[in-house]
């Protein structure tokens, strides 16, 4: 990643640009004029507005991932070959979105509202790369809260799962200024803790449990 200099500040203020309004209303005069630079320096710097806005998705999502893997593996060591409760996974999903602002030195809220944009963004608004890594990260995830839910379907943790993690990238995109996002954070882990307490497992068929941890999302 760029340290210094207009590549640097090519890409400080898109993310800025793309936190206040959205990749799609982002354009290469918006970030060229916030930095009076020739419109030509993004094609120089990045090759396209894409490969711009494919580094500033890759500069916040891999890290962020990267912190979720490392914290899911802590849980799971803590237990000591036990399985992790519901709650120890989720908190292991939710709080590393602040220990990868603090690794990248940013300010917590605007990391926060910046990767909200990103994690509303379909797999294929992403580079293939970070796309197939985001869905490595989830399924370990699953995989976790699965162990937990021996007799629940795999697609109804999928889809629990899915309702939760929307309305945490979305609350992340709508974050306000003053709003407490450690209470914020304990909300959205609660509301997961309890979305997966009242999964009732409904009988599948033998075929299908045999399929059960083959995610389909």
């Amino acid at each position: 990643m760029p340290e210094s200099g207009a590549k640097k500040k090519l890409l400080d203020a898109t993310e800025k640009l793309v936190a206040e309004k959205g990749f799609d209303l982002v354009s290469v005069r918006d970030v060229t004029g916030a930095v009076k630079a020739n419109v030509a320096a993004v094609n120089y710097h990045f090759g396209s507005r894409e490969g711009l806005m494919d580094l500033v998705t890759l500069r916040m999502l891999e890290p962020l991932n990267e912190e979720r893997v490392k914290a899911i593996d802590s849980a799971e060591r803590r237990h000591a070959g036990k399985m992790a409760s519901i709650e120890d996974i989720v908190s292991a999903f939710v709080k590393p979105l602040l220990t990868t602002a603090a690794r990248l030195g940013m300010d917590s809220g605007f990391f926060l509202t910046l990767t909200g944009r990103i994690l509303v963004l379909p797999d294929e608004r992403m580079l293939p790369s970070l796309a197939k890594e985001r869905a490595s990260v989830t399924a370990r995830y699953l995989a976790a809260i699965a162990r937990t839910m021996p007799k629940t379907p795999a697609k109804e943790i999928a889809a629990s799962w899915k309702i939760f993690e929307s309305g945490l990238a979305l609350s992340l995109l709508n974050l306000k200024p003053a709003e407490d996002v450690e209470q914020m954070m304990t909300h959205w882990i609660a509301f997961a803790v309890r979305g997966f307490a009242s999964t009732t497992p409904t009988p599948v068929p033998e075929e299908d449990e045999r399929q059960g941890m083959l995610f389909d999302f």
